[in-house]
């Protein structure tokens, strides 16, 4: 398991998106007007509308843990981009996201 991403709340995409790259020389993955995704130091940051994603911890699993977990909890579900993902909560009520990536 591989910690993929950290996504964090913002209020504008756009604005965030800027606001990182100013200051901390982000380099941009991906923007739209629901999220975006940034590097910075080969770390990723998204950043997540509240009403689209909750903020959250990303890990990436192997499709045996992925098996794992849709036993524990429930089928995985996909993004857009074809990856598959399951939001569970930690015992404070933070959330994770398991991700698996397509194969190419």
């Amino acid at each position: 398991m591989n910690l993929d991403h950290i996504a964090i709340k913002s209020d504008n995409i756009r604005d965030s998106i800027e606001w990182y790259s100013k200051n901390l020389d982000a380099e941009i993955v991906y923007e739209d007007e629901t999220w975006g995704m940034v590097t910075v130091q080969g770390a990723k940051i998204a950043f997540v509308l509240e009403t689209m994603h909750p903020p959250h911890l990303c890990f990436e699993v192997s499709k045996d843990k992925k098996d794992q977990l849709e036993l524990e909890y429930e089928p995985f579900k996909y993004h857009r981009d074809g990856s598959s993902y399951l939001y569970i909560k930690d015992t404070a009520g933070n959330t994770i996201e398991y991700l698996v990536w397509p194969e190419n």
